[in-house]
Order: structure tokens, then C-alpha cells, then sequence
């Protein structure tokens, strides 16, 4: 049989890849317009909450709403057909719905959608009657409010095209884009904030003749009030008069009131022709070009924008809670924007917390309105996260989030998911161009942190692909490439110059018309789109669009000098820009005329956050391809490459990482806040600029002095410096010699050498030590007490000059906390200390070597206590356990047993003594390291012998008797004006808290009792209140005034009102923190006096004449001119200067030590931040032997909290309270920049 072959085996056909293109579901679309839509959402939810502006007062914008008469013509709701019936879900009825009735009163503005509906048909009638017709343009220049939802509805009532811009366009350095766009919108009518803004505006365009430029086809010119709910420190803005506004600016309500029609109008809304090709909406953006373009949203493109975002968010959804949209992001964002109107449309409620976002607002509707919708980008997650309110802050009520205008990183998303406790955080991508083009649909987003990000799929009506860029050809998936957007929801062409459209980045195929987004992205194979980068070299920081172009004209037009722009990456704000420069021969570089030149002409986030020279990159040209074109790809690498290669750095972390890390903690500042090439000086006055050199040695090893810091303010300066020392740490533990016995004669400053002195000083500390069961081997050192420190420890009560902190300490037992108290306090001399007087004039201390016996005295056990709140109570007022006084332990601790949290507590009473606020935060931390690991080895500080003996043996030195001098001639004939004095005593002695048991110390015999003035005595705790110093850190930029000088003027100018005295006088707590009376080349070869383990806090007492025809920055100014000295005088031996004032005036310095102690003035730059991980401080009381001390303390960057604590003998805490307000004022007032021409005298 013949062989037969079998058939050949078919070849498989390969699977074509899936290209780079995918639909988002088919979008519904009503057949109704834009306008019909939201009318018949305002009447079917017409009593629902609709709006929420926590800013604004309850009756801004009153004169729009109805009347309370019933026969009102317009107390209906607009007709919603020619014939005048009402529509109600979608069916004829011939009978009216009037508002729901009120709810509650609001201490804020809360409107429901029946009276949004009415304000906006208000306004539109009153614009209709003023001759505006469909399609002109409204001009909205209005942060986040009522105002600007009333004047969008109202133009789309109108069928006009509403544009929001913001109002920034119209502040100096703006000029050239508000006149391009005014003369790209042709506005009918434009409506603003306030005056400030109309007259921004008329400066722009020149007034009169202004009107060729731009604002002669203006027909309106509305100004809206702020409506702002008033605090004391704020001057009223709301209704300005009408003398108060430029020419031909009128204010908004007024204008209705005179244009709105009495009776029926013959006005139907309903008659106007209205086309899905009719423009509605203009937003503007920057793109590539220094001037912005407008993108117009049709009908159909806002429809269908709208009816995406409510499938997509699943806003109609009736079966759960109803969502609340957070709107705070700029309402002339598309950001802010779509958490507006998308809202409204399905009859939820929208809450503006502020007129622009602050985290503080933000959180509190979080509180108050249970907001659950609010988007955002990195910098504002990062702002909310890092508040302190966020503490207090319940977010379960959180749904959804969006995160987009810059690249989200997964961090990013699990900082939302974990942080600020949201359900469903998501990345989206989107345009102004395109709107929501990529977003996940609500209930598809992952209930936690998804281990990478995408913008998703696109979303309802929409459509994506990823094209070579070059050809337009669809990519495979899981190819990078550039996205371009299609679909219902996108623009289809650019507003430009004069009136022309540009369509470059648009094109048309069988698919509809797309837009080329200039991004780079990534398909992957499910669909999900994943945005890679930018093609373009458009800079996007925290969400804000930076053009390059208009940065490098700036550098041109303004300094002769070439430019090339980039972005680099930043972590918070997704990318930040570097300008590189080309210098021409012989040109001179000042970076700070540069800095200011840009901030003026494009506002600080334009400003480069770093300026470099071709040289600094090693280069003589810019990279450059054939034709000679910059290749800014190149630069980028090249500025990474030189960033790795410039900074060093310790223990495996990068130096500007350090740098960085150091100074955000000590300022208390969200990450990322400062970057690189910010100067900190900015930021920090000089107590934090001291601080910052010991803290960095503590934490690094590393040393930089002050002179150093002078010299390099920024970061980056200040890591180079470092780098280029290499990385040896500093140590100055050896600084005091270790020995194994007590002292010898050589060991103690105050002997001199001189055996007498030292026998007797052996022979004290025998008998002062013997009731402890010690003697002089027991001794480790004796250091010499200055006269602050003498003030402190004068025996007056058992509370003399104490502190008394509680801590609870989580996941640790009493034994465990014993054992790391005996380690941290063995590590910190000065807490083991007793206090004697060798003679009438040279008290000292004598710190004790660890023992069972000295630790027997110091730490005491009581029984357990139910809860953590019982703590602030433990053994309060004890008179055995609650004090640490002379002659000591002048430290002690109470421990015990905290139930509830099954875990220790303690309490510790400190003698003033002994620390400042410097040294104690210091132990605090070294504690909390022992309490976390046990072996932990802490690192050494600068020993306070080592500083104390120093400025004991150069107290009668040439520059010691320097700083006497120049204190006694400050203070000469103070005592001839005893009226001056605050408070008036009126019982004996100044103590705050508890007196039981003084003695008098001019008869050395117990004093009588002292009455407490209130029923209810709080004065030791204190109360407290905050205020608003908004433009602090401008003063300090601008005229290098620190902020404390705000407070201290208020305090003097408000004590002169009670004294009546043309001077206030008063203590101030002076940091100190230098080594006295040395040359300052003699300084520069000393540790950190910073880090110096021990009390170099100073007191001196302020003169402070209020000349009443001063201005407000001139008296600002001169009294930071004295604290420059103020502060180079701080160590002026206060026993010399008390003998000098006494000897030039008989009594004076005996009055200036009774005027010290009334009233004292005490800053913090910034609040303390007790970031420990196991102690948790539940209670800080200072006792200190004064009349009145005002604490005054900087939360944040402009928030002031004031904490006066008093002696309820002297003062009433409604007097207190009474003042503090007065002086909250006055500050708030000096703290903003309008006030600073104006004089003393308005204030007085």
C-alpha cells in the first residue's frame, strides 16, 4: 500500500497585542439643558441643606433672599415652563412650593437649595434688567464663598459665559496677563471680592485709561463683600462703602436692590435659546506659554461632565448616607471647581470651610459639617496630616478623596488611607481640558493602600489611548507613551489672544476629536492608565502649572541674562523648578535682587527654589542637540547627579536629609516646608537659630556655629560646609575632667585656690548633706550659681520657683521607668543637686553622685491610680511630696500605677534652679530613649560646670562690666516712676499657686496668710486664647523684625493703658545660650553653648517708652534694635548691676529686682513638641514667684496661643482674661502689614 502523507499542521495565527485605547461605559445624557437640569434639582430638593460657608456670616448677601411676606412675587421658585407651571419630578402641578422653614440658626452661612435658587434668580433678574444678555461674559474674580455659586447660577440662567479667574491677576506683577485676559473674555461684567481687588484692577489697567485697555467694554463692575464673620482682630470688610470703591464700582447688593424688578417680571429664562454648542463655562491655564489660554466648556461638555462625575462617584446612590463635598481648593481651579456644581446636581450638600484652604478650616468642617468628599494634592494631605487639630479630629466621616495635579506615589495614598483616616483615597488624572479623564469609579477603589498607584480607566462618556508621540499611532499596552483624552467631556479648541482659537493639540478621527495631553503614561493591560511623567516642560508644583518660559522672560527682561528652567522632583511638592544661568562677562550675580524681582513680578511659587551658574554645573554651554535647541532632559540629569555627588552624609543618611530633618522639627514645620535653598532665616529668629546647633549635634555628632549659620542660610549652603569638613563627629564630654573622688581645691571656681575656702566648703556640704544620710565623698562637682539662678532658689515657700510636669509612660512598668529615671537623671548632673550658700554672695550648687541613698530621697512610689486623667491630681499640693526646694533634692519624681492604662505614671517637681527650657526638654528625650530601649548609650552634652564656672570667673571682667554699664544706663530712673509698675500689689509677696507655709525673707519669720482674690482660684494654671499674626514671617523677610517684638509691643502699649505711665516695664526671659563675657573668636572655639546641660536662662527687665507718633513699624523696629543688645547683654551679673543702679540711685536696683518679679514676658518661638514614644505629657505647671507671667508661644506659622498664669492674691482671672483680649487685639493688628504706616497713637 503506498505511503501517504498526512496534511501539514496549520500554523497558529498570533494574537494581535492590545493596543493602548479603551472607552470609559456610555454617559446617559439627559435631554434637557444644562440649566433645565440644575432648576429641577433646586426644586425637587428645595429644603435640603445646599450650601455651607463656614467663613461667612448667616445674613451675607440677605438683601437677594426673599422676603418674609407670602404674597412676595418672587417668594417661588422660578417657573420651570413658558405657561408658569411648576415641574415637580418631572410632572405638571399647578400649585407652588414654598422654602421649607428654617432650621436652626447657623453661627455661619447654611442656605438650602431653595434659597441658592433664589439669591441666583435674584441676581440674574437684576442683570437682565441692566441690559446683559445671553452669551457676554461674567468675570468672576471671588474666593471660595456664596458669592461666586450665586453668580455662576445666575449665569447660566442667563445663558451667559461665566469664566472664573483668580484674583491674584489683579496685585502688581500681574499686568500683562489680566489685560490678555481681559481682552480675551471681552467681560460684560465682572464681579470681585472686595475693594482691594477693584482697585488691583483699576491699577492694572490705569484707571481712565485703562478703558482702552481691556475694561471699556465692562458694562458692571460689582464688588461682593467678603461677608467674612468678624473677629475682634479684624477690621470690618463686609458692605464697604461706597466711597470706599473706585469709580464705577458698585457694591453687589446694592446693585440688585436698584435693579431688581418689583412685582412679576416679564423676564423667562425658558424662552432663551439654548444650543449644546453654547459656551458656558471658561476656565483659563497657564500651559506652555507665559500667558494662560482659555478652555471653553460647552453645554454638552459641561453636561456631560456633570452627569460623569455623578456615575462615576455614585453621587445618586439613595441607599446610603448622602455625601458632602468639601470645597476648598481655589474656586477658580477645576479642582475646586468640580466639588461644586457636580454636587449640587444631585442634591448634596456643598461646605466651603474658608475662603481659601488652611488646614486648621478644613478640619474643622471635618468636625462641624461632616464633610466626606474633598480632593487635593500632596503639599495639602501633608498639611492636614501634620495639624494638631487633626488630634481632636474625628474622620470617619471621610468617603473619598481625590489626589491629583502631580505624580501620587503610593505614600502618597497610604498617608490618606492611614493618616487622615479616609475610606477610598485615589489618584485621578484629569485637565481643565478634559476634566475627570482618569479617575477609579467610587465603589472600585480599594478599602486600603493599594501597593502601587494608577489614574484608572477613563472614566463615563470619556476615552484614552496611548500614541507614539511623534506619529499619533496607538502604542501596544504596557508601552510608555503620550496619553491623549477623547470623548464627550473634552474642550475642542484653546481661546487665545484677540479672540483667536487655537486647535495644535487637537485633532479629529473616526473616533471623535481628542486632545494631545503632553503627558506620558502607560496603559496597562486591564486598561488602567498610569501616568508616567510630562513630555512637555510645563512644571507642575502642588498643583499649580508653572511655565518655564515665562520664568526664563523674567530672567531677560529684568537682568540681561539667559535662563534655561527646569522642574525636578520634589516629594511634597511633585516637582519643584531650578533655573540654570548663563552669565555674561563680568556679571555679577545677587541672588536675593533676583528672588525679589521674581516674588514681585510672579508671586513666590514661581520663584526657583534653587539658582545655579552654568560653572556650579561644571558645564560652558548647555547641553545642546544638532540644531542647536537646549536639551532640558539632560539638565535634569545633570542637576540629580550633581545633588548625589555635593551632599555627604552620617550614618548611611544624606546631609541635606539631616539638615533638613533638624530644622523641620525645631520649627515645627509640615515635611517639606523648607526646601534646599530656602534660608531659614526666614523662618527662624535667633533663639531657634542657637538652638539648631546643639540639636544637630545631638543628633549627628555634627557642629555648626553660630557665625556659620550667619553665613550659610540655607540648607544646602549649610550641607556643603558640613560635607567639606567630612564627617568626624564633635564630643565635648571631656571638657570637665572625670576623677573618681570629690573635688579638689582646683576643681571649685569659687575657692580661688585659697585652702580656707575649700575646707569650708567641704565643712557646708557636710552639713547640708548629713540629713540625707551623704557627706563630701558623695559629691561630684560644686558649681557657682549666677544671679538668675539665685533669684530662683531663694528660699520663699516650698514651691519657690518650681515646676511640676505629669507624664504617662505606655507599655512600661514602675520598675522599668525607675530604672530609666535613675539612668537619664546619672546622665544630667544638674537634676542631682543640692543647693547652699558659701557666703551672703556666692550660693552654689553641689551635684551628688548616683547612689541607693541619694535615689532614696529622690524617688517616691504611692499607691496605683484608676486613670491617666488622675494624674495632673497625684499628691497635688502635698506637703511632703509635692515641692522641690533649697536645700534640696532640688528634682524629684513620684511614681505610680496607672490602672486603666495598665502602665506607670510619674510626676516631678523641678527648682528652677537647676534647668531652663532648654536643658529639661534635653532630659525628656534622653529619657524617652532609655524607656524604648533600656542599653540605649546617650549621647554626651556640653557639660554645665564646664559653662557655669566660666561666667562665674569673668563676672568682673572688662565685658562682664561692659553689659553692667549699658544695663544700669538703659535703666537709669526707673525707680522715679513707681506708677509704672504692673500689677499693683495689694498682698504681700508675689507667688503663683500654693503659699502655704512662706516666710517672709526680710524678717526670715513665717508670713501671714495670703487671701486668694477669686472663689475659684485658676491662676497657676492659667487660661489661655489665641489670635492671628498673618504676616509675621513678612516682617521678619521684609524688615527683620522678629516676631516676638508684635507681642511685646502689644504687651507695653496695653500696660501703659493700665498704669497710665508713658512707659511699660516689665521682665523678659532671655535664652542666653551663649558663653559670656568671651571675644567672640574665643566663642567660636566653644561647644554649642545650646547643648550646655544646665540653666543658662537670664531675666531682664524691659523699659519701653510708647511714643504715640511713632508708626507701627517704626516702634516694631526700634524695639528689635534694643534686643539685639538686649541680647548681648543678657549675662550682665545681676548682683553688680543691682549694686550699680543702687549706687548711682539710692533704692534703684532694689526696685528694679521688685519690678522684675510682677510682670514677665516670656516667647516661644515655637511650641514645644513633645514627639516621644513612650511618655505622653499630661500636665505642665510652672510655679514661679511672680505677679503675672504671659507665655506666649507660636503654634504654628501665624498662630499665637497666650497663656498667662497669675498670683491669685494680686489678680482676678476676669482681669486677666480682660487683658490678654486687649493685648490679642493690638497684636493681631501690629501683625498685619496694612497697619504698619499707621501710628502708635491709633492703638493707644
Amino acid at each position: 500500500m503506498p505511503h501517504s502523507k498526512s496534511p501539514p499542521t496549520p500554523k497558529a495565527t498570533p494574537t494581535p497585542p492590545l493596543l493602548s485605547e479603551t472607552h470609559g461605559s456610555p454617559l446617559p445624557v439627559p435631554n434637557k439643558s444644562v440649566f433645565e437640569l440644575f432648576q429641577a434639582a433646586f426644586r425637587k430638593h428645595g429644603s435640603k441643606k445646599a450650601l455651607t460657608c463656614m467663613h461667612q456670616t448667616p445674613d451675607y448677601l440677605s438683601s437677594l433672599l426673599p422676603s418674609a411676606s407670602p404674597t412676595s412675587p418672587e417668594n417661588d421658585f422660578l417657573p420651570l415652563t413658558p405657561n408658569g407651571k411648576n415641574i415637580v419630578n418631572g410632572s405638571s402641578s399647578n400649585h407652588h412650593h414654598h422654602p421649607a422653614e428654617n432650621p436652626s440658626p447657623s453661627p455661619y452661612l447654611s442656605w438650602t437649595f431653595t434659597t441658592l435658587s433664589h439669591a441666583s434668580h435674584t441676581l440674574a433678574l437684576s442683570l437682565h434688567t441692566s441690559g446683559i444678555l445671553p452669551h457676554q461674559t461674567i468675570i468672576s474674580l471671588l474666593p471660595n464663598s456664596a458669592a461666586f455659586h450665586v453668580l455662576s447660577f445666575a449665569a447660566l440662567e442667563l445663558n451667559c459665559v461665566f469664566s472664573p479667574l483668580n484674583p491674584k491677576i489683579a496685585a502688581g506683577g500681574h499686568v500683562e496677563e489680566a489685560r490678555h485676559l481681559f481682552a480675551m473674555l471681552r467681560p460684560a461684567v465682572v464681579v470681585v471680592g472686595d475693594g482691594g481687588v477693584a482697585r488691583g484692577l483699576e491699577g492694572v489697567f490705569g484707571g481712565e485709561d485703562g478703558e482702552k485697555e481691556g475694561m471699556g467694554g465692562v458694562r458692571l463692575k460689582l464688588v461682593a463683600g467678603s461677608g467674612e464673620i468678624q473677629h475682634e482682630s479684624k477690621s470690618k470688610i463686609v458692605g464697604e462703602k461706597d466711597e470706599d470703591l473706585p469709580k464705577c464700582w458698585q457694591d453687589l447688593e446694592k446693585f440688585v436692590a436698584a435693579n431688581a424688578p418689583r412685582g412679576n417680571s416679564s423676564f423667562d429664562p425658558l424662552s432663551i435659546p439654548r444650543k449644546d454648542s453654547d459656551v458656558l463655562l471658561v476656565f483659563t491655564t497657564s500651559g506652555t506659554t507665559s500667558l494662560p489660554k482659555g478652555c471653553p466648556w460647552t453645554a454638552k461638555t459641561y453636561r456631560s461632565i456633570l452627569c460623569s462625575i455623578t456615575e462615576l462617584l455614585d453621587l445618586g446612590n439613595t441607599n446610603v448616607a448622602p455625601r458632602t463635598a468639601c470645597f476648598h481648593s481655589p474656586a477658580h481651579h477645576i479642582l475646586g471647581f468640580m466639588f461644586g456644581a457636580p454636587y449640587h446636581l444631585p442634591g448634596l450638600h456643598v461646605v466651603h470651610p474658608s475662603s481659601t484652604f488652611t488646614p486648621q478650616s478644613t478640619l474643622a468642617a471635618i468636625r462641624q459639617e461632616h464633610v466626606s468628599d474633598l480632593a487635593g494634592v500632596p503639599a495639602l494631605l501633608n498639611a492636614l496630616v501634620e495639624h494638631p487639630d487633626l488630634a481632636k479630629t474625628d474622620t470617619t466621616c471621610l468617603k473619598w478623596m481625590l489626589l491629583g495635579a502631580t505624580t501620587i506615589l503610593p505614600e502618597t495614598l497610604k498617608l490618606a488611607y492611614e493618616k487622615l483616616g479616609v475610606e477610598r483615597p485615589a489618584e485621578g488624572y484629569g485637565m481643565t481640558e478634559t476634566g475627570p479623564a482618569n479617575t477609579p469609579r467610587f465603589r472600585d477603589i480599594p478599602l486600603s493602600p493599594p501597593a502601587r498607584s494608577v489614574a484608572g480607566q477613563p472614566v463615563p462618556g470619556a476615552k484614552s489611548r496611548i500614541c507614539d508621540p511623534e506619529t499619533r499611532e496607538v502604542l501596544p499596552r504596557g508601552k510608555a507613551g503620550e496619553l491623549h483624552c477623547g470623548g464627550d467631556l473634552i474642550i475642542s479648541e484653546y481661546w487665545t489672544a484677540g479672540g483667536k482659537v487655537n486647535k495644535d493639540a487637537f485633532y479629529t478621527d473616526e473616533q471623535g476629536i481628542w486632545i494631545m495631553t503632553g503627558d506620558q503614561a502607560v496603559m496597562e493591560e486591564n486598561g488602567d492608565v498610569r501616568i508616567v511623567g510630562r513630555y512637555k516642560d510645563l512644571i507642575i508644583r502642588g498643583g499649580e502649572n508653572i511655565s518655564p518660559s515665562s520664568i526664563e522672560d523674567r530672567f531677560l527682561s529684568r537682568f540681561d541674562m539667559t535662563a534655561e528652567v527646569v522642574g525636578v522632583p520634589d516629594e511634597i511638592a511633585g516637582e519643584i523648578p531650578i533655573a540654570i544661568i548663563k552669565k555674561k562677562a563680568g556679571q555679577e550675580l545677587d541672588l536675593s535682587a533676583l528672588r525679589a524681582a521674581l516674588i514681585k513680578d510672579l508671586g513666590p511659587a514661581w520663584v526657583p527654589e534653587e539658582i545655579l551658574t552654568l560653572e556650579d554645573l561644571g558645564l560652558e554651554d548647555y547641553p545642546r542637540t544638532s540644531s542647536g535647541k537646549v536639551q532640558k532632559v539632560k539638565l535634569r540629569e545633570i542637576l540629580r547627579e550633581k545633588h548625589t555627588q555635593t551632599f555627604g552624609g552620617v550614618g548611611g543618611e544624606n546631609m541635606l536629609d539631616i539638615l533638613s530633618r533638624v530644622w523641620h522639627k525645631l520649627l515645627s514645620l509640615p515635611a517639606g516646608t523648607l526646601t534646599p535653598q530656602t534660608s531659614v532665616h526666614d523662618w527662624a529668629d535667633s533663639l531657634i537659630l542657637a538652638r539648631f546647633s546643639a540639636a544637630l549635634l545631638r543628633e549627628s555628632g555634627l557642629l555648626i556655629s553660630l557665625s556659620e549659620l550667619a553665613e550659610h542660610a540655607s540648607i544646602e549652603q549649610q550641607a556643603r560646609l558640613l560635607s567639606s569638613r567630612g564627617t568626624a563627629q564633635a564630643s565635648f564630654a571631656d571638657i570637665v575632667p572625670k576623677r573618681d573622688g570629690p573635688p579638689t581645691i582646683n576643681d571649685i571656681a569659687h575657692v580661688h585656690g585659697d585652702e580656707e575656702r575649700y575646707q569650708r566648703t567641704i565643712q557646708l556640704c557636710n552639713e547640708t548633706l548629713a540629713p540625707l544620710g551623704l557627706d563630701w565623698s558623695d559629691v561630684q562637682d560644686v558649681i557657682p550659681m549666677n544671679g538668675t539662678q539665685e533669684t530662683f532658689v531663694k528660699y520663699r515657700r516650698p514651691q519657690t520657683s518650681n515646676h511640676r510636669h505629669a507624664w504617662l509612660c505606655p507599655g512600661t512598668s514602675i520598675q522599668e521607668l525607675e530604672t530609666a529615671i535613675i539612668g537619664a537623671v546619672a546622665h544630667h548632673p544638674m537634676l542631682r543637686s543640692m543647693a547652699l550658700y558659701f557666703d551672703d554672695i556666692t550660693p552654689i550648687h553641689a551635684t551628688i553622685r548616683p547612689s541607693p541613698t541619694w535615689w532614696s530621697h529622690c524617688l517616691t512610689t504611692v499607691p496605683p491610680i484608676a486613670q491617666a486623667s488622675d494624674l495632673p491630681s497625684l499628691v497635688y499640693n502635698d506637703p511632703k511630696l509635692d515641692f522641690a526646694c533649697f536645700p534640696g533634692p532640688m528634682f524629684r519624681f513620684v511614681l505610680t500605677h496607672v490602672e486603666e492604662e495598665n502602665c506607670a505614671g510619674m510626676v516631678y517637681q523641678g527648682q528652677h534652679s537647676v534647668f531652663d527650657g532648654v536643658s529639661l526638654p534635653i532630659f525628656i528625650e534622653d529619657l524617652d530613649k532609655l524607656l524604648v530601649s533600656p542599653t540605649a548609650i546617650l549621647k554626651p552634652h556640653v557639660p554645665y560646670k564646664a559653662w557655669a564656672d566660666s561666667m562665674y570667673l569673668l563676672q568682673d571682667s572688662a565685658l562682664a562690666r561692659q553689659s553692667v554699664t549699658w544695663q544700669a544706663k538703659r535703666l537709669h530712673g526707673i525707680s522715679q516712676h513707681p506708677e509704672a509698675l504692673f500689677p499693683k500689689q495689694i498682698a504681700p509677696e508675689w507667688f503663683k499657686g500654693n503659699s502655704e507655709g512662706w516666710i517672709d525673707i526680710t524678717t526670715g519669720q513665717p508670713g501671714p496668710p495670703r487671701k486668694h482674690l477669686d472663689a475659684n482660684p485658676v491662676g497657676v494654671k492659667g487660661v489661655s486664647s489665641s489670635g492671628q499674626l498673618p504676616d509675621i514671617q513678612a516682617l521678619k523677610v521684609k524688615h527683620g523684625v522678629e516676631g516676638s517684638q508684635i507681642v511685646k509691643a502689644a504687651l507695653a502699649i496695653v500696660t501703659t493703658r493700665y498704669t497710665g505711665a508713658e512707659f511699660a516695664m516689665f521682665g523678659q526671659s532671655q535664652a542666653g545660650r551663649s558663653w559670656p563675657f568671651l571675644l567672640d573668636w574665643q566663642v567660636e572655639r566653644m561647644p554649642p553653648a545650646m547643648d550646655v546641660d544646665g540653666p543658662a536662662v537670664q531675666g531682664t527687665l524691659v523699659r519701653i517708652p510708647v511714643q504715640r507718633n511713632e508708626t507701627v513699624l517704626e516702634m516694631m523696629r526700634r524695639l528689635q534694635a534694643e534686643q539685639k543688645f538686649l541680647n548681648k547683654h543678657a549675662y550682665a551679673p545681676m548682683r553688680q548691676l543691682v549694686a550699680e543702679m543702687n549706687e548711682a540711685v539710692p533704692g534703684e536696683g532694689d526696685f528694679f529686682s521688685d519690678a522684675f518679679r510682677r510682670q514677665i514676658f516670656n516667647w516661644l518661638p515655637v511650641a514645644p513638641k513633645w514627639d516621644m514614644k513612650r511618655l505622653v505629657n499630661m500636665q505642665v505647671e510652672s510655679r514661679t514667684d511672680c505677679g503675672v507671667l504671659w507665655n506666649c508661644i507660636m503654634m504654628d506659622q501665624t498662630m499665637l496661643k497666650m497663656n498667662p498664669t497669675w498670683d491669685d492674691a494680686q489678680l482676678r482671672r476676669v482681669d486677666i482674661e480682660k487683658m490678654m483680649a486687649e493685648i490679642l487685639r493690638v497684636a493681631e493688628a501690629f501683625a498685619r502689614e496694612e497697619n504698619w504706616g499707621k501710628t502708635v497713637s491709633q492703638y493707644v
